[in-house]
């Protein structure tokens, strides 16, 4: 009995600990998917802007709150693609620890744009 107990307790313990997370920007002409996390810096966002930019996506995460060490938060993040697609998401630290979220845009597929949980 007492082994069963604490198989059970060590899986759900396992179980609650946050996932492996990286920040994960991904383009190509006409593409472009982010995915924030956890793990995210303030200083991944303003370099992922930067590359966003190049393609007329504009992010705002400006009222996103950050952790001294730079890591996100709480996430609150405004996006404008080049066809004018316009979307908002916001997510918690707890949230993030389990979930992406983020955007999808692409320019000629189906969904064009989509933001939220990836």
């Amino acid at each position: 009995m007492k082994n069963v107990l604490f198989a059970m307790m060590s899986i759900l313990i396992l179980g609650c600990q946050p996932k492996d997370l990286p920040t994960e920007l991904i383009q190509s002409e006409g593409f472009a998917s982010l995915k924030v996390s956890h793990m995210t810096t303030k200083a991944e966002l303003e370099a992922m802007s930067q590359k966003l930019a190049l393609q007329e996506i504009k992010i705002d995460y400006s009222s996103s709150v950050f952790f001294d060490d730079g890591k996100i938060q709480k996430l609150k993040l405004y996006v404008v693609t080049p066809g004018g697609n316009t979307g908002a998401t916001a997510a918690d630290v707890v949230t993030l620890q389990f979930k992406y979220f983020g955007f999808l845009y692409q320019k000629d597929g189906n969904p064009t744009f989509k933001i939220g949980e990836m």
